[in-house]
């Protein structure tokens, strides 16, 4: 009896916490409800094509000699045919020189004797990429009504107004909560319950 009584002597109280504790658990649950970055990118790459037909050397240099044995060569047309018949050769140092060839897309060498680089392509490659940043919110499952209304009771065919707030959670279809109010009887009378609701549509 002493609880009952305690009830009904504090029931305003009672009610005022539970819609305090409602208020602050819902502002509580939306303000530290966390945003959902979302980062797309699309990465285009396109090589290009950069020709240099007529390079020229940046540095040059005789690395070494080497001994060739060449023909004898006259310049009459008969001895030039005799003498590549006897084969008659002479000995002669060749320079082999090494050929740097460069710019700001390649770097290049050749060496031999009087190497030279006719041309040269470049294949650059670039890359565009296309960034979409999306920033979302996941669905809050809080919800904090007010609520009121007159409702009829067909046993007692009496109107009784009623006005009050629920807090709700709402993981699926399925809601569940509390709620608390004053409804109008012949004085105001605090109320408060739990609610449970499905979703349908």
């Amino acid at each position: 009896m002493k609880i009952k009584e305690f009830l009904n002597d504090n029931c305003v109280w009672v009610c005022r916490v539970l819609i305090a504790f409602a208020i602050g658990l819902a502002i509580f649950m939306r303000c530290s409800h966390a945003e959902v970055v979302k980062v797309e990118r699309d990465t285009v790459v396109v090589y290009d094509t950069i020709p240099d037909y007529h390079p020229v050397p940046k540095d040059s240099i005789v690395t070494k000699y080497v001994t060739r044995y060449l023909p004898v060569v006259s310049h009459d047309t008969i001895d030039r045919l005799v003498t590549m018949v006897n084969h008659d050769t002479v000995a002669v140092e060749v320079p082999i020189t090494s050929k740097h060839y460069s710019s700001e897309t390649y770097d290049a060498w050749v060496s031999g004797f009087e190497p030279s680089l006719d041309s040269i392509k470049v294949y650059s490659e670039t890359q565009y990429i296309t960034e979409r940043v999306t920033i979302s919110k996941p669905p809050n499952k809080w919800e904090l009504d007010a609520a009121a209304g007159i409702d009829y009771n067909v046993t007692s065919q009496r109107y009784t107004p009623y006005a009050g707030g629920e807090l709700l959670y709402k993981p699926s279809r399925l809601q569940v909560g509390i709620r608390g109010g004053v409804i109008k009887n012949d004085n105001f009378e605090p109320v408060a319950g739990a609610v449970i609701k499905y979703r349908l549509f």
